[in-house]
């Protein structure tokens, strides 16, 4: 079991929720307030508040995550992305991307390495053109 302390911005994370209900949740972990021991988590839908009061596993370090192109464990493979994508409206999506782009800008060289973080804008910036590109926009 991990504790709030234990956690980084990325990792994926499981817990059951609610407590006592036997289902699982799996999401990334998109914001920590250690000063409170409180943790926000996105599972691709929707987005829980966290605590030590559930018992959190931690499936994949960020970094591992980020290894593995963003695949989700809970839809069998599925790029999240990808997922993002099928799910979202155009500009809800657009939205995604573009925040996702500007919050590795706005951090650069204050969290990781800096080649590191150039590389995650990058990443986003190809991705989303991408599916742009497949829409003909």
């Amino acid at each position: 079991m991990a504790l709030i302390k234990d956690l980084n911005i990325g990792d994926l994370v499981s817990f059951e929720y609610p407590i006592m209900s036997g289902e699982e949740v799996i999401g990334e972990i998109t914001e920590l307030y250690y000063d409170v021991m409180k943790a926000t988590v996105y599972d691709g839908i929707d987005t829980y508040h966290i605590d030590n009061a559930l018992d959190i596993t931690i499936i994949n370090p960020a970094e591992t995550v980020r290894e593995q192109h963003y695949q989700s464990h809970r839809d069998n493979g599925i790029d999240l992305i990808d997922f993002w994508h099928m799910q979202m409206s155009e500009e809800e999506f657009q939205g995604a991307m573009k925040s996702q782009i500007s919050k590795y800008a706005v951090r650069l060289g204050r969290k990781d390495d800096k080649v590191k973080e150039l590389n995650k804008i990058i990443d986003y910036a190809e991705r989303y053109k991408e599916k742009l590109q497949q829409e003909g926009k």
